[in-house]
């Protein structure tokens, strides 16, 4: 039988896959009744796993209501690709064992195999092994480089997923063979371009897919943001 913490650790994995993948949708309220009824999780379970999105700043408590899950905005999305833009190049310098480079020269062939399709099986596959990619560079990072550039990749996740939706429009990576090309070449300036390269089609992408978006708009949004910011500024205690 599970232990108790084998089973908190299944619900913190559970409920970070589900918050990536809008399962639970941005800006939701949900409460522990909700994850017990919905994930077929334990009361303990479902308040470990909403402790720990809240931990990890994928929710916040509401009084007298439940947690609310982090919403997608402008901003935010904004500060993603800008935090990415500064860490992601890191990514260049790293050093690959002979396993992991074996595997991307496994990887460029089932890709190149798998071609350019547009279905979304294809994409599916695609992304796939474009993720495995991804894990292997990381793997070679430093861990704490690794585990905040890994969080901001989720966030990316979940900012394609939603804006994905339903409506029929996939984002592809046109960066992977470039990337592999460049890996496998020891190329580091072709791996910082490459990157560089995805955060900027991402970042089209996400642009592309706002536009299309018929919800409505609050007056004065972007001003609003920036007051906030500078009220926190000039209201920060001294340490």
């Amino acid at each position: 039988m599970p232990s108790p913490d084998a089973k908190s650790r299944f619900a913190e994995d559970r409920m970070l896959v589900a918050t990536i993948w809008c399962e639970i949708r941005p800006g939701e309220i949900i409460t522990e009744a909700d994850v017990m009824e919905r994930f077929g999780l334990s009361r303990a379970a479902a308040r470990a796993g909403l402790t720990r999105l809240g931990f990890d700043g994928w929710a916040a408590p509401k009084a007298r209501m439940g947690w609310e899950v982090l919403p997608i905005t402008g901003q935010l999305i904004g500060n993603i690709l800008e935090a990415r833009r500064i860490v992601e190049p890191g990514l260049a310098r790293v050093s690959l064992s002979s396993d992991a480079r074996t595997e991307l020269e496994q990887i460029a062939d089932i890709l190149t195999a798998l071609g350019c399709g547009e279905s979304v099986t294809t994409t599916s596959s695609v992304r796939q092994h474009v993720d495995r990619i991804d894990g292997l560079l990381l793997g070679a990072m430093n861990p704490f480089t690794a585990r905040h550039l890994r969080k901001l990749w989720h966030h990316s996740a979940r900012i394609t997923h939603f804006l994905e939706g339903d409506s029929g429009t996939l984002f592809r990576r046109d960066d992977v063979f470039d990337l592999l090309t460049a890996v496998l070449g020891n190329d580091p300036s072709g791996i910082e371009r490459a990157r560089l390269t995805l955060i900027a089609a991402q970042e089209q992408y996400f642009l592309t897919q706002l536009l299309k978006n018929d919800a409505p708009l609050m007056p004065g949004s972007g001003l609003t943001a920036r007051i906030t910011q500078k009220h926190a500024a000039t209201n920060r205690r001294i340490s």
